[in-house]
């Protein structure tokens, strides 16, 4: 296997947590080693069969300089997931250093090393809704789902009417895909649970179906069929079966993935409804690294 190198690609980032680096952008230094298997392009000379690293250095760099992150940890991460998944490499080392973050030194950092799969982690189809202040909450719900899983995708948001409840606000609707590490029970705690807490979601014991500035749900995990929890939550969600708002974002997720227990896919659940009242809305983000 040949290995492209690419040296000391500075960009600017917001990261840290540190009042002071929250500020303004900081200089990043970015080293990466990245496999490839195209030996072709040494025999034909053609660029088509080689590796474009300029559009990896582009991809990165708006990674980069498109989102924020706590730790070069989570920022090294995101960035090997990007070159090992979508542009297909089947190794990459990535080594992120800030300079001037220690006294006494150069430089600190991380060095990782990836494959595609390391990525074959728990894989969690997340369902996401809100009716008060809908766009802030879902916006803020996809960003803070970045920060506490790796996310894979987005899919389009949706306006959709009430559910149960007719006497308040339309939903925004959308699924997410995000793989994880944790287990089922304690990304529910971890992640889901804490996303609904910083957003301030409170529950009325006498109208489970009322308003919310953020519900999410998790509606499916990898392929399993099971129960958790105390109420006791099922996967796959029923909810699938039941709502527009819920089968349409996870099938334009993943159209061809195959329901645990009927084996139907889910283009073929979603095409089972009137989509009629469904209503595509466009929020100021798009993909997990724009």
């Amino acid at each position: 296997m040949d290995t492209i190198e690419i040296s000391n690609l500075r960009v600017r980032a917001v990261i840290g947590f540190s009042a002071h680096e929250l500020q303004e952008p900081q200089d990043i230094v970015i080293n990466l080693r990245i496999g490839t298997e195209r030996r072709l392009a040494s025999e034909t000379d053609d660029p088509a069969d080689a590796l474009n690293y300029r559009t990896i250095c582009k991809a990165i760099i708006a990674l980069v300089e498109g989102s924020q992150f706590a730790l070069v940890e989570k920022l090294a991460e995101e960035i090997a997931l990007r070159i090992t998944v979508d542009f297909a490499a089947p190794w990459v080392e990535v080594s992120v250093k800030k300079p001037g973050a220690l006294r006494h030194s150069d430089s600190a950092g991380i060095r990782i090393e990836r494959r595609p799969a390391d990525y074959a982690k728990n894989l969690a189809y997340i369902s996401l809704g809100s009716n008060i202040s809908p766009a802030k909450n879902i916006i803020a719900a996809i960003a803070l789902l970045r920060r506490y899983t790796t996310l894979l995708a987005i899919s389009p948001i949706y306006r959709t009417a009430p559910q149960g409840y007719q006497q308040q606000s339309p939903f925004l609707n959308m699924a997410a895909k995000a793989h994880t590490l944790r287990t089922l029970e304690d990304f529910k705690i971890a992640v889901i649970d804490r996303i609904e807490r910083e957003l301030k979601r409170e529950r009325d014991p006498a109208n489970k179906n009322g308003p919310r500035t953020i519900d999410l749900d998790i509606s499916l995990w990898n392929d399993s069929i099971m129960q958790f929890g105390e109420r006791p939550w099922e996967i796959p969600d029923p909810d699938i079966f039941r709502f527009a708002h819920v089968a349409v974002p996870l099938a334009a997720l993943a159209p061809d993935y195959l329901h645990p227990v009927t084996g139907t896919t889910l283009s073929q659940i979603a095409g089972s409804f009137e989509a009629d009242d469904l209503e595509l809305v466009q929020l100021g983000f798009g993909s997990p690294g724009d």
